[in-house]
């Protein structure tokens, strides 16, 4: 029987005579970050030991990638968006690694609501800190005497998170289904569509996502009419 549980089931270990249970989201979020710290690190000190003023190979192809980073935030965010290239360079990172990792047969940690919610609370953190900090906190609770853009407020982050869940969870049901239903003739085809939904998939996911949290940051920085 095919069975897919909506939330990951928790892994058990024992240390010292007690019996202990971690989240596997968190446990693989974990060595996401350990894997994607050690490459920075080997680039940074093996790879690129030194910055150079005329850069070339992989230096340069970093310096590019920031650069058009930059000015695709620059341009939702109006030119203000100098501040937010390291972050959204580190979620757009972490969105693409939590869905290559099905290609290991692990779950992907944005499969997993609480997941995709934490990631649109943290949006929704950035985007009141913007208002207040662009609009003051006067202008930011001025906007909120609208209901509606007090609701959406409210409503944003999990629609976010809804959004991207629902979509990586359906990619993963749709891989595992075509490996239960060929079993051993799965050969070729499952692999081709798992590709799609570990690596194009997840690339127009993290671009959607991404995509609202600038615009969400850029309507919260506008100014409030008297």
């Amino acid at each position: 029987m095919f069975e897919v549980a909506l939330f990951p089931a928790p892994v058990e270990f024992t240390l010292a005579g007690h019996t202990l249970r971690l989240s596997a989201t968190a446990l693989t979020t974990w060595w996401i970050l350990a894997v994607v710290l050690a490459l920075a690190l080997a680039f940074r000190l093996i790879l690129v030991p030194r910055l150079k003023e005329n850069p070339k190979g992989l230096q340069r192809a970093l310096e590019a990638a920031i650069e058009n980073l930059d000015n695709y935030i620059g341009g939702r965010l109006h030119g203000a968006g100098e501040a937010f290239g390291a972050y959204i360079f580190s979620l757009a990172l972490m969105l693409i690694c939590c869905a290559f990792v099905e290609l290991l047969g692990l779950r992907p940690p944005t499969s997993d609501f609480t997941m995709t919610l934490a990631l649109s609370v943290m949006t929704l953190v950035l985007v009141n800190i913007c208002g207040f900090k662009r609009r003051g906190f006067k202008g930011r609770l001025k906007s909120f005497k609208n209901p509606f853009l007090l609701l959406s407020d409210i409503i944003t982050p999990v629609s976010m998170a809804c959004r991207l869940f629902g979509n990586m969870f359906a990619g993963m049901i749709i891989v595992d289904l075509m490996y239960f239903l060929l079993k051993n003739f799965a050969v070729g085809l499952p692999g081709v569509v798992g590709l799609y939904f570990n690596v194009f998939h997840p690339l127009i996911q993290a671009f959607i996502f991404i995509t609202l949290t600038l615009s969400n940051v850029a309507e919260a920085s506008e100014p409030v009419e008297s």
